[in-house]
């Protein structure tokens, strides 16, 4: 499978993944042959961008850390459970808690130390599939972190609730910051974590750890952040966790076709913001624990050549393995590249290959 801008998609394509409408419901599955309507119904979805099955990408594949099954059933149990606390009724912890316990598990089991972004996600199901992640991500760095059951039990409910307070306003959308928010409007927002500290302490049996992850996920190391200003290790680890792994999933999914940042663009950011924003020691787990370079993505190598990303090297994640590909004819394989073997070689950028292809599909 490789990845491709849905701006490119072609009559005949084949896909490797299928795809979700916003209720969950599979609208195309995998091996779909794209008609000129699929096209338009992906595009329908805002997606950016979709995985397609060809030769070149034949037999590239990668196990995310957590099914897109448990994902799919966690996101219906958060959007019943928030449907339920806006008629009042709060009872939903032991629901959400055992969509935390197989998140938690599968992490846990899994063999990955690396996630490498694959999910498609559209802009009307941001909330829900971005708890998700949260949660997926501060769960891997947790397990790094050598957490017992009770922390990760903890930590995992606070990280997938932790912007619950976003529903309980209602004069802005707060879904997601905006740039062009007013004065009035930012603090408004802020008031999110909050409501989520209150929301979460009103569910009977709920954790107070929990809560505070909800209430202190927005502080900053250094104290410049909200609701508090607290700094350092005034911020309970868990809060410092959550922090990144909220700031990683919102830039990779939270902006516009004008300011989105390539990935590795989006880690190097991240990790710039150690000592400001995040705290170092959390941010060299995080490091060690999300692929620059996701699987299936288009690549320039410093030599001049283009290929594809067809595997990672866990213990190394910016030297992925390359499938070096005719960028004119994406039917030709040419060549395949370990970068942890070839360390005269690096990757120069990230590309969509299909724009200088003129392959055709049908």
């Amino acid at each position: 499978m490789r990845r491709i801008n849905v701006s490119r998609l072609k009559i005949g394509m084949s896909l490797a993944k299928p795809i979700y409408a916003n209720n969950g419901v599979i609208l195309l599955r995998d091996n779909t042959k794209l008609t000129q309507n699929y096209i338009e119904k992906i595009r329908f979805l805002r997606l950016p961008y979709i995985y397609i099955a060809d030769e070149i990408s034949k037999g590239i594949v990668y196990e995310e850390i957590v099914s897109e099954e448990t994902k799919l059933e966690t996101r219906k149990t958060l959007s019943d459970s928030i449907a339920k606390m806006k008629k009042g009724h709060f009872n939903v912890n032991d629901e959400i808690a055992s969509q935390v316990t197989a998140i938690i598990t599968e992490v846990v089991s899994s063999p990955r130390v690396m996630i490498s972004v694959q999910e498609m996600r559209n802009k009307d199901e941001y909330l829900h599939m971005h708890s998700i992640n949260v949660c997926v991500l501060s769960v891997l760095i947790a397990k790094k972190k050598g957490y017992n059951d009770t922390q990760l039990k903890h930590l995992a409910m606070g990280a997938i609730l932790h912007d619950i307070g976003k529903t309980k306003i209602e004069d802005i959308d707060a879904t997601v910051y905006r740039e062009d928010y007013s004065e009035k409007d930012i603090q408004i927002y802020k008031e999110h974590v909050r409501l989520g500290y209150e929301t979460i302490k009103d569910i009977p049996n709920s954790s107070l750890l929990a809560a505070n992850i909800a209430l202190t996920h927005h502080e900053n190391y250094d104290g410049s952040g909200f609701p508090l200003g607290k700094k350092n290790d005034s911020i309970h680890e868990f809060s410092r966790i959550v922090a990144i792994a909220n700031e990683y999933d919102n830039l990779v999914y939270n902006r516009t076709k004008e300011t989105r940042l390539r990935h590795y663009e989006i880690i190097e950011l991240i990790v710039s913001r150690a000592y400001s924003w995040f705290d170092p020691e959390m941010i060299r787990v995080f490091r060690n624990s999300v692929s620059p370079y996701p699987i299936g993505s288009g690549v320039e190598l410093s030599d001049g050549r283009h290929g594809i990303i067809s595997g990672l090297n866990e213990n190394l994640p910016t030297r992925p393995i390359i499938r070096i590909v005719d960028i004119n004819d994406l039917s030709i394989v040419l060549d395949e590249v370990d970068l942890s073997k070839n360390l005269s070689i690096m990757i120069s950028d990230e590309i969509d290959v299909d724009e200088f292809s003129k392959t055709t599909y049908e």
